[in-house]
């Protein structure tokens, strides 16, 4: 299964350099994957966890740099703005993240509360204490959505103690990044901080080519964040989160390969250069985001147990333009131009409303730890999608509406059967109920036939969906410094509507199925010699129903199927091998193989014969050392770098686009006083100016592809007290 390894990696294996962290490997790493604080080592689930510090040194400055540095999760820029990521995790994934109707297969949660909208989700990340990433569903405790996994951001939480840090970034295409955030108790038992954030970019990347104009990735975003902490009574404690965003950029700008449009050939090449776009002005890229987010999680310490509520509210405004040709037209068979009307262009204006509740009951003793709870969720939303072919004058309006209701119920409990041995069992019951309207007129409007009906069409479906999972796992604690676990847990992720039909009424009335996934799991983590930390872990995940966007080329459509039974399976290795006091060497590596069902295959595309999923690499690597070393009794140097490999993967699931495997080198050099606030570093990412993809759309009339950035240096001056 994993026999394209190279010698390379085997030897880093034996040699036991294993987890990004920039802690020592005798240091304990806290995590609550469980809800509640424990040692990482002693949790038996498949988690990442990433500090404040790691952050720093392995350049994580939006959520979707996360996946860099954990194994088996991908994440990719999509065309619909800045501000949304495609989500891949053990195999599952979810491929338009622009559209209310969309939802993804990995959980995202701030503090605990659950952001479903991973169209505006991928946004800068300030005053963070860590990052933790757990594998695998999580559909008992992080229920809703989370069939593969759930990514975890805990903001810093102000108290008695006085901290304030702040940074000022320089770099390359005129980029200005300032950070800062101020917090400690104003009163006895009250803390109050708040943080902000302003990242300017005056200059792209994304060249114009044969069209002219000004290079495009310019971006000005801009965040604020304030908590207030009650700390101070012995029963009642409460922390309160406002927080604002303002995100604008250039969006999404596609770079046109030939030498045909349609047919798409596969692999081909840039039309007139890798990082070059033949977007005119009038359908050049445009992302803005803005959001309001506000949460107040309360509990009760009473006798016995916790009772906890967290509530949140939610209010996004996004919009986005992108030109899903790239500005191209094919003028002739394989003779493609810049269109001065631009290529297909698409518009959209949405908003989103979400308000959750969750209340829980926690307790334990030395023998039994235990929580039981409630969840509801009500999310509104409505969205403006505009399509434009002004080349051939074909046009669509689909206004939508989406109004979504869950609930859940859910417990766990963690029985300590003997000194070595404890269990985990737990369950969740979820129902989603769905409504969701949307209007198209326009001449691009059609019943599914080959000639367009302009209408106007209007459909007005909805339903509900509803699944119970269970989990069951055991935990061996082996020596002081070896734990082994094993269990198997089912995930769920509902189903849902239609997007990116493009006027197809026929896509447009289907509801597609719930997917669900059986996992199996085993794992060990361990510490040697207080030298290394070593975590593995290997799983297999049987998928029924599982949801991929398929391309249509007769329909002219990307809709999402219900493709059928998918296995996955993988290994994971997390460690770390500090080889002496000053010197550490760390990797992330995850390995996954897919096995799909005659059947599925058989409702693909011939071309899917390959049978691989999309977004899914067979191997990826992320090795690095650190090094530090005193120069005076105040100042110390350190230099830190990394290796960024992921194998080849396809695109879409029909098999027809393949991205490449492509390996990155990223570094950090610096100064930090030994026993002071004030440090600088430089860092620079793709340090070897690596031309690679993250993704792109071949077929359905485009040929695009989606670049990852070239090389980037920022030079930063950081405050740092407490």
């Amino acid at each position: 299964m994993y026999k394209n390894i190279s010698r390379t990696l085997y030897s880093v294996l034996a040699a036991s350099l294993v987890i990004p962290a920039a802690a020592q490997a005798t240091d304990e790493i806290t995590v609550s994957a469980q809800r509640r604080d424990a040692n990482i080592q002693e949790v038996p689930i498949s988690v990442t966890a990433l500090s404040d510090a790691d952050m720093q040194r392995l350049n994580i400055e939006v959520v979707a740099d996360i996946a860099k540095n954990v194994p088996n999760l991908q994440t990719y820029t999509v065309t619909a703005g800045a501000a949304a990521m495609q989500v891949f995790m053990r195999g599952a994934g979810v491929q338009n993240p622009g559209f209310n109707a969309a939802e993804a297969p990995v959980g995202i949660y701030i503090d605990d509360v659950y952001r479903g909208r991973v169209g505006t989700v991928n946004l800068e990340l300030s005053d963070i204490e860590r990052i933790e990433v757990l594998r695998g569903p999580q559909g008992t405790l992080y229920g809703r959505n989370s069939i593969a996994g759930a990514i975890k951001v805990i903001t810093r939480t102000p108290g008695e103690d006085f901290y304030a840090n702040a940074s000022l970034g320089m770099g390359d295409f005129e980029t200005t990044k300032f950070t800062g955030a101020i917090g400690g108790a104003v009163a006895d038992g009250v803390g109050l901080s708040i943080s902000g954030l302003y990242n300017d970019r005056g200059e792209g990347w994304i060249n114009r080519g044969s069209v002219g104009g000004r290079k495009l990735g310019e971006y000005e975003n801009k965040a604020v964040r304030t908590k207030l902490n009650l700390f101070g009574d012995d029963v009642f404690s409460a922390v309160a989160t406002l927080e604002y965003v303002d995100a604008e950029n250039d969006g999404y700008n596609a770079i046109p390969y030939g030498p045909t449009i349609s047919p798409p050939a596969s692999p081909g090449s840039p039309v007139e250069g890798f990082y070059t776009t033949l977007v005119p002005d009038a359908t050049a890229g445009l992302g803005l985001t803005k959001q309001g987010n506000a949460s107040l999680d309360m509990s009760w310490a009473l006798e016995g147990f916790t009772f906890r509520s967290l509530t949140s509210y939610s209010d996004v405004r996004d919009r986005f333009n992108f030109d899903l040709n790239g500005g191209a037209f094919e003028a002739a068979p394989a003779v493609i131009v810049a269109s001065p009307a631009g290529g297909l262009f698409v518009r959209s204006r949405a908003e989103n409303q979400t308000f959750t509740q969750e209340f829980s009951f926690s307790g334990g003793d030395e023998n039994l730890d235990w929580i039981a709870g409630m969840f509801f969720m009500k999310e509104s939303g409505e969205q403006d999608y505009r399509v434009n072919l002004d080349v051939l004058g074909f046009n669509l309006l689909e206004a939508s509406e989406t109004d979504t209701l869950s609930y859940a119920i859910f417990g766990e409990a963690t029985w300590q059967v003997s000194d070595t041995f404890s269990l985990t069992a737990g369950a969740r019951w979820t129902l989603d109920d769905k409504d969701y309207i949307n209007n198209c007129t326009g001449t691009l409007c059609n019943d599914g036939a080959a000639m367009p009906t302009p209408g106007p069409w209007t459909n007005d479906i909805g339903d509900n969906f509803n699944e119970f999972t269970p989990r069951l796992i055991g935990q061996w604690q082996l020596s002081e410094d070896t734990m082994v676990f094993a269990g198997v847990s089912r995930g769920f992720q509902a189903g849902g509507f239609q997007t990116l039909c493009l006027g197809n009424q026929f896509c447009n009335r289907v509801i597609f199925d719930p997917q669900t996934v059986t996992s199996w799991e085993a794992g060990v983590k361990t510490e040697i010699r207080d030298r290394v930390r070593l975590n593995v872990s290997t799983f297999y995940a049987q998928y029924d129903d599982l949801q991929q966007t398929a391309i249509d080329n007769v329909g002219g459509s990307f809709p999402i199927q219900n493709v059928g039974d998918v296995d996955v399976k993988g290994l994971e290795i997390e460690a770390t091998l500090d080889a002496t006091d000053n010197l550490q060497f760390w990797t992330a590596i995850g390995l996954t193989d897919e096995d799909i069902s005659s059947a599925t295959l058989a409702k693909l595309a011939p071309a899917a014969a390959k049978g691989r999923l999309p977004g899914l690499p067979r191997q990826t690597v992320r090795l690095g050392v650190d090094y530090r070393r005193e120069l005076s009794s105040d100042w110390d140097f350190l230099v830190s770098a990394d290796l960024d490999y992921a194998s080849g993967y396809y695109s879409t699931i029909n098999n027809v686009l393949d991205i490449p495997d492509y390996t990155r080198y990223n570094g950090r050099i610096g100064l930090e006083q030994s026993n002071g606030p004030w440090s600088v570093a430089l860092s620079g990412t793709n340090l070897n100016d690596s031309e690679d993809l993250f993704s792109g759309i071949a077929g359905n009339g485009t040929n695009i592809r989606t670049p990852q950035p070239p090389r980037e240096y920022m030079l930063t001056f950081s405050y740092r007290h407490q």
